[in-house]
């Protein structure tokens, strides 16, 4: 009933695909800096790359399923699949060892923050109640990953 209500009005229909793009894309985000920070935490980086690729895997693999609920509220479809620009980024990183793996992941896992973070505070302000929500309550979290992941890029770099 709510759907055909909203779908009636332009701006609430609007909101509506707001918050579907916003959740499509902060799920397709959580699933790359997952399976990046598995690859990167399984293997031998410098100590602060490994710590911190283990707590962003173990946070992203908290909140893939969070994100999944949200999506069903929102009524979008998300899928655990990668465009062939992230697949390729996780591609290149896997053959890469310490210092250079260091580095990239430190580099990616900046860049993806930043995105998403932007994305989180655009969210926090706008779209329906339950996406503002979330993203408010998820975006200092991401904060402190884009610190951290920004200070080892400046450890890690040459």
């Amino acid at each position: 009933m709510a759907l055909a209500l909203c779908a009636a009005q332009p701006a609430c229909a609007q909101a509506q695909d707001d918050a579907g793009r916003f959740v499509e894309a902060a799920y397709a985000s959580a699933l790359f800096q997952e399976r990046i920070s598995r690859l990167v935490a399984a293997k031998d980086p410098r100590p602060g790359i490994k710590a911190l690729a283990a707590r962003v895997r173990d946070f992203r693999a908290a909140q893939l399923p969070a994100l999944g609920r949200l999506a069903a509220v929102v009524g979008v479809e998300v899928r655990d699949t990668l465009d062939l620009e992230l697949r390729s980024i996780i591609e290149n990183i896997e053959p890469l060892d310490y210092l250079a793996l260091s580095r990239r992941y430190a580099e990616a896992e900046s860049q993806a923050l930043d995105k998403e973070i932007a994305a989180y505070e655009l969210a926090a302000r706008s779209g329906s109640q339950e996406v503002r929500d979330y993203a408010a309550a998820t975006l200092e979290r991401l904060r402190g990953f884009g610190k951290e992941a920004r200070d080892e890029l400046a450890a890690a770099g040459p």
